[in-house]
């Protein structure tokens, strides 16, 4: 099993979390990242409240493409969980995987158009996010040798407030692009 520990936040002041990100880390890759969400005809993962717990995509970067499945354990009320399964498997010809989701019944639901800068901060993967129609965003993701994922969430939340995000833990986004973007259209 592939555990996932991570915090969202959105921010403003891009530039200067950029600076202070590059001050305690180091740069490991600048992306450009399309992710499109699928669903299986029979059941659409969209419709679970408050949120999906589950996720199925494509995400195409400058020099791969995966087919990923994330599952989110234990979602409580406020959007909290205590961790999310990831599975994935490289693709090597993505239109003709496409149009085998096609023939099975997928159905495309949503695309997510974002450059992501990747930074290695000590034990914490830092995730800058430019998001097409959303604005900017950052991720706090555990990578060291935690205990437990208490203890994982609890080393980003100390990470993103170094870098003066005030009170993260209810402040973070729990919801990821693909809601939030499926949300806002539905708001226009």
């Amino acid at each position: 099993m592939n555990i996932e520990i991570e915090i969202k936040v959105k921010i403003d002041n891009f530039e200067e979390i950029k600076s202070k990100v590059s001050s305690l880390g180091k740069l490991i890759k600048s992306v450009h990242q399309i992710d499109e969400y699928y669903i299986p005809i029979q059941r659409d993962f969209f419709t679970y409240k408050p949120q999906p717990i589950e996720h199925l995509r494509i995400r195409t970067n400058n020099d791969k493409s995966v087919f990923e499945y994330t599952r989110t354990i234990n979602l409580k009320e406020n959007l909290d969980y205590d961790y999310a399964e990831e599975y994935e498997t490289g693709i090597s010809d993505v239109e003709a995987f496409k149009k085998t989701l096609e023939f099975l019944d997928f159905k495309k639901i949503v695309t997510v158009d974002k450059e992501r800068e990747y930074w290695m901060c000590g034990d914490i993967e830092v995730a800058l996010d430019n998001v097409v129609g959303l604005g900017h965003f950052m991720e706090a993701e555990a990578k060291g040798n935690f205990k437990d994922e208490i203890e994982a969430k609890k080393a980003c939340i100390n990470f993103l407030e170094s870098l003066g995000i005030k009170d993260v833990e209810n402040t973070q986004v729990r919801q990821g692009y693909p809601s939030i973007f499926l949300d806002s259209l539905k708001n226009k």
